[in-house]
């Protein structure tokens, strides 16, 4: 049975606890985990849990790999409803380390596969071009709220900045992609599909590299377009798409808002299911899901997009 350490990380320390043992603290620098580490190696530890911090988690589990631990880094949602499954209503560091020790022991699964620092630097750019993008359309939202001239001045001074920030971003994301073979080659492939542009295609590159490899239903589970059942008993619930990368998602319904407003097999796709009496919102994630599914074919296949004959 393996060893589990669950690691609660926070921005300045990295709380430890090895098959719901003890817990101990480290500092979250390169000493503290090399500290850690080591501590690791005495209790014979040979999976390390861990939850995204927005970041603060990259050096632990960069240094964690590099020792040959493995690493899995848990979805904090599932983590938590773990937690409270097993009776845990409070939440503190201490006490999260042991829930993740815990719940790498009770729900084992794959490791978290590592990312190539030239797919790291892509997402990190384009993360910082999506909030420049959200930080504009707060502020041209703001013009519209009857603000004061001065305001309004100053509001338009920071839309420049941004755009002029966005611009600069748009080329830095397009030299990190093209600085890649394989991932400019990808992205080319991506592009041969009808709506997918040179955001899309960045974005699937960065964001989703298990393209080609997933099947079709673990595929669409994974980036949040499987619609889940509500049923009990005789009930027959609504059924919707929740959870999945979002950022993923977010591209694939650009993507479809594109391609249902020309003529082409997805265009005849919508319409289809829109004739029979489909919603339009369950024909348009219809859409999504079978771009998708496209695309993996696509990625699989490693040719480029050919059409369909009407």
């Amino acid at each position: 049975m393996a060893v589990v350490a669950g690691v609660d990380v926070g921005k300045a320390s990295l709380d430890v606890s090895v098959s719901e043992g003890p817990v101990l603290r480290f500092d979250n620098t390169t000493k503290g985990i090399t500290k850690l580490l080591r501590h690791l190696a005495k209790q014979e530890a040979t999976l390390a849990v861990c939850e995204p911090t927005g970041g603060y988690e990259r050096l632990l589990v960069s240094r964690l790999r590099k020792a040959e631990v493995g690493v899995r880094v848990a979805n904090p949602s599932r983590v938590r409803a773990f937690a409270r499954a097993c009776g845990y209503e409070a939440k503190t560091d201490p006490l999260d380390a042991q829930v993740l020790s815990r719940y790498g022991q009770v729900l084992p699964a794959s490791e978290t596969p590592g990312t190539e620092p030239e797919r790291e630097e892509l997402q990190d750019l384009l993360r910082r071009r999506r909030q420049l993008v959200e930080q504009r359309v707060q502020e041209v939202n703001r013009l519209d709220k009857g603000v004061s001239a001065g305001v309004a001045e100053s509001t338009r001074r920071h839309i420049a900045w941004l755009e002029t920030e966005i611009a600069l971003l748009e080329k830095e994301y397009q030299a990190a992609l093209q600085a890649s073979a394989q991932l400019a080659k990808r992205a080319a492939l991506y592009r041969t599909v009808p709506g997918v542009g040179p955001l899309t295609a960045a974005t699937l590159v960065a964001f989703l590299p298990e393209l080609g490899q997933w099947d079709s239903k673990a595929l669409t589970s994974l980036v949040g377009l499987a619609p889940w059942s509500r049923d009990s008993g005789r009930k027959r619930g609504h059924r919707a798409i929740r959870g999945g990368r979002g950022v993923v998602r977010k591209a694939l319904y650009l993507c479809a808002c594109s391609v249902i407003q020309v003529e082409g097999e997805l265009r005849r796709f919508y319409q289809n299911l829109r004739q029979r009496g489909k919603p339009g919102n369950v024909a348009f994630v219809a859409v999504m899901r079978k771009l998708l599914l496209q695309l993996n074919a696509l990625a699989r296949r490693g040719t480029p997009w050919v059409p369909l004959t009407a």
